[in-house]
């Protein structure tokens, strides 16, 4: 008897997400039910907000995660420190990077965990809604003439995107051009000098707040067309199936700013 139990512990999946995307991907597939631990601002969906902390994406409390006894810890691939996930190695856990940089690899993120939960089925279900989802949005024709777009993250400091970051994936899909594309970073601190000498038609932010603060720079092409679009944070920011929805978002914004007047 006592054997068997054991066993049966053993084989009992129990998931650590170290980003809140991680964990949105998690329940996609159909195994929130799994998912003992994850990080700081897993919100979505609402059931992830009920999941126990284990500290946030950069700062993890390791006893705690040792712990929950994961059979399965997902890292988040390009965020979360090396050195962290050697130490979660080093402690014998199984530890899994994972993280799309195009907005296709998405899809193969469903499989990969569906594959590593064994709920494969559900995960090719939702992968494929995801690529049919996706393919309908890149029929539509979005690229009449390319407009400018600065995409903010936070203003204080001023943070944005580079080539690296998905979202610029996004803003090309929609007809529009990342005012910072040449730099090879995902995010990073600019200057408010560099935007206005880079004159965006299009400036996208997560909050209305951060709208009365462009509206003092009237020499930009965006404020002066009237072109600040709020996309509520996480709907772009999270590779996940639901930025689907920033993305419509998006494209009905720059198409907008394309009407003439």
């Amino acid at each position: 008897m006592g054997l068997w139990i054991q066993v049966s512990a053993a084989s009992t999946t129990r998931i650590i997400t170290l980003s809140p995307a991680l964990a949105e991907l998690v329940f996609d597939v159909g195994s929130g039910r799994e998912l003992v631990g994850t990080v700081r601002f897993s919100r979505h969906p609402a059931q992830a907000r009920l999941v126990p902390r284990v500290g946030d994406a950069f700062d993890l409390d390791l006893s705690r995660i040792l712990l929950m006894h994961p059979t399965l810890v997902l890292a988040w691939k390009g965020g979360t420190p090396p050195a962290t996930i050697n130490a979660l190695r080093s402690l014998h856990l199984r530890v899994v990077t994972l993280g799309a940089l195009r907005l296709r690899g998405i899809a193969r993120e469903l499989i990969s965990i569906g594959r590593l939960v064994g709920h494969v089925g559900h995960a090719e279900r939702a992968a494929q809604a995801y690529r049919m989802a996706l393919s309908e949005i890149r029929r539509i024709p979005h690229r009449q003439h390319s407009l400018r777009v600065f995409y903010e993250i936070a203003r204080a400091p001023l943070d944005t995107i580079g080539r690296r970051q998905i979202i610029n994936r996004a803003i090309r899909i929609c007809g529009g051009r990342n005012i910072f594309a040449d730099i090879d970073e995902p995010a990073f601190t600019v200057s408010l000098t560099a935007v206005l000498e880079r004159n965006p038609q299009v400036i996208l932010v997560g909050r209305a707040r951060s709208i009365r603060f462009w509206d003092r720079f009237g020499e930009l092409s965006a404020v002066r067309h009237d072109a600040i679009d709020v996309i509520p944070p996480g709907w772009l920011a999270e590779a996940t199936p639901r930025m689907l929805r920033g993305i419509r978002m998006l494209c009905r914004d720059l198409a907008h700013a394309r009407l003439p007047g």
